[in-house]
């Protein structure tokens, strides 16, 4: 009895140590530090496709699950939601690209009047005022087939990085941007014509 119950333990070991590394299209061991090892000449790896509904939203997945990777078939008139391989950040879906410029996707904030004709500190939410442009159909010419507005649905203040990257010394001072996108400064001169602000929103 003890023999077959050290055999049995032997082959239990055995066992657990077999699928701790796994091959798939070769008796061949994984290579050294991979779970899982897919080995084919002729064929390629297909992964799990599914219509994402927003980049909020993990369905048709049960939750948001961080590391989860799917290839998306859904395409919006908005292009939130693009044909393509998405990972999960846990909160919300995330688009992979080889390219640089859309995998980190940045933009200069719209245009805005900044009054610079009462001094002191002052603050202004550039997140507040991008939604209120570009989420926002009134005073908005659009091409013949575009959505009535410029976007349909946006991430969340907290999901975007502000950068004041240029400004005006002479008129800005003392500039803070917090994690909302509220800025605050001072005025300390009257603006003139070349007086600028360059804002830079970039996607986390």
């Amino acid at each position: 009895m003890k023999k077959i119950l050290s055999l049995l333990s032997i082959v239990m070991i055995y066992a657990n140590g077999a699928i701790a590394q796994v091959t798939i299209g070769s008796l061949d061991a994984p290579v050294e530090g991979a779970v899982l090892e897919l080995k084919s000449e002729t064929l390629g790896f297909l992964p799990t496709r599914v219509e994402l509904s927003a980049l909020n939203d993990p369905s048709p997945l049960p939750n948001h699950e961080e590391g989860m990777v799917v290839y998306n078939l859904t395409e919006d008139a908005d292009e939130s939601l693009q044909r393509g391989f998405y990972y999960n950040d846990g909160e919300r879906w995330i688009r992979l690209s080889t390219s640089p410029v859309i995998a980190e996707k940045w933009f200069y904030m719209p245009s805005i009047a900044f009054d610079t004709t009462i001094k002191g500190p002052t603050s202004r939410n550039l997140y507040d005022e991008f939604v209120a442009q570009l989420c926002s159909t009134a005073g908005v010419i659009s091409s013949t087939s575009a959505p009535p507005k410029v976007l349909s649905s946006i991430p969340a203040a907290t999901d975007f990085y502000y950068y004041v990257t240029a400004y005006d010394p002479s008129v800005f001072d003392k500039i803070v941007i917090d994690d909302n996108g509220d800025m605050s400064y001072d005025i300390i001169g009257d603006a003139t014509d070349e007086t600028f602000i360059n804002i830079v929103f970039i996607e986390k």
